[in-house]
């Protein structure tokens, strides 16, 4: 019996083994507006399970920068050319961490979280925060909070969402906030602490490249 049994253990991990075998692992890309870099790998046995993954990584990791560690980007896969995957930008956040470190007593919390439309059609939510250097009243507030969402809306307006996107991971959105709002009240810090891509404006041309990948692999 003990034999028996050991036999049939012996089969399944053998199964799980091939298993793992037949899987094969995808190199994950940013898309090019993003610079093409490599994210990292997703192992699948069918390419069509790869389709619609979200990978992961450091702002850190992808830029070589160590000072942007606090930023989590993640990317979704739409595309397959095969064995490499293509991602495009899906959001980021920022460490609880972080935050809570930034947050002091006898200080304001400003946030803003609105929706915009990038120039060429892409739907992004935004959420900011303002830190201001001491308590803030209900109309300091309110007036920095207003001139928050001016500053987020005029640029999504003027800016591509590659370019919406750098503005908001490499401290350009940030800037622009703080240097407008501390001439209502004096601040300590801005942090764009998280994003999410509602919608692509190219999403048929983004089935079509699904389409096409999915046609090179059968090949």
């Amino acid at each position: 019996m003990a034999t028996a049994r050991t036999a049939r253990s012996r089969r399944k991990v053998r199964k799980v083994k091939d298993k793992w075998k037949e899987k094969v692992w995808y190199e994950i890309y940013a898309t090019p507006e993003f610079g093409g870099v490599f994210i990292g790998y997703t192992p699948a046995n069918d390419p069509s399970l790869v389709l619609g993954r979200v990978a992961e990584t450091s702002l850190r990791d992808l830029t070589g920068d160590p000072t942007k560690h606090m930023h989590r980007v993640y990317f979704k896969i739409f595309g397959i050319t095969g064995n490499k995957a293509i991602a495009q930008y899906y959001g980021h956040d920022t460490t609880r961490e972080f935050m809570r470190s930034q947050i002091r007593r006898r200080r304001s919390r400003i946030d803003a979280i609105l929706d915009v439309t990038t120039q060429d059609g892409y739907k992004v939510r935004t959420k900011a925060v303002v830190l201001t250097a001491y308590r803030a009243d209900a109309k300091q507030k309110s007036d920095l909070r207003k001139k928050m969402v001016e500053i987020i809306k005029a640029m999504a307006k003027e800016k591509t969402f590659p370019q919406y996107v750098q503005a908001m991971l490499f401290g350009e959105m940030a800037e622009r906030i703080k240097n407008e709002c501390k001439k209502i009240f004096p601040v300590r810090n801005v942090i764009v602490y998280k994003s999410e891509v509602l919608s692509l404006a190219k999403k048929e041309e983004n089935e079509g490249f699904v389409k096409e990948a999915e046609e090179t692999v059968a090949e």
